[in-house]
């Protein structure tokens, strides 16, 4: 008959939400720091000034007026590996490569617990999507 209950399709969404937002942080790291041939492309997300997790961190919370005028002036300029370069070394100068592992640490940790208290649903089909986004690659 499948599920039923209201409280259930929110626990779900709950923990299913939570694992979207980790997916999209991780899929914004790996655009800058996996290399090309571990992630499969080239990553664009500097060149195509994406909005993303790297850069919303950055600027928003974390950079001086000097540094946010090196975003301005190298973020989102089309395919210009020294303006990426100067990106991907203000994210590294300002600790983001750390900040991401700590956020990816804590998520696995608040995931877990959150999966722990499921009981209208099988906990297991949560840990296997966990499994397959935790620490991926490509």
């Amino acid at each position: 008959m499948g599920v039923q209950s209201q409280s259930a399709y929110d626990t779900a969404r709950d923990i299913l939400i939570t694992m979207g937002i980790y997916f999209q942080a991780q899929d914004d790291y790996l655009d800058c720091f996996a290399s090309e041939e571990v992630l499969g492309k080239r990553g664009t997300d500097i060149w195509d000034k994406k909005c993303g997790w790297l850069f919303v961190h950055a600027y928003h919370h974390l950079v001086d007026d000097e540094q946010k005028f090196i975003l301005q002036e190298n973020y989102g300029k089309g395919p210009d590996e020294e303006k990426e370069k100067v990106v991907k070394d203000l994210y590294r100068e300002l600790g983001l490569e750390q900040m991401y592992n700590t956020y990816e640490a804590d998520t696995k940790v608040a995931l877990e617990d959150q999966i722990s208290k499921v009981t209208e649903l099988p906990q297991e089909i949560f840990h296997i999507f966990l499994k397959k986004i935790f620490k991926r690659q490509k």
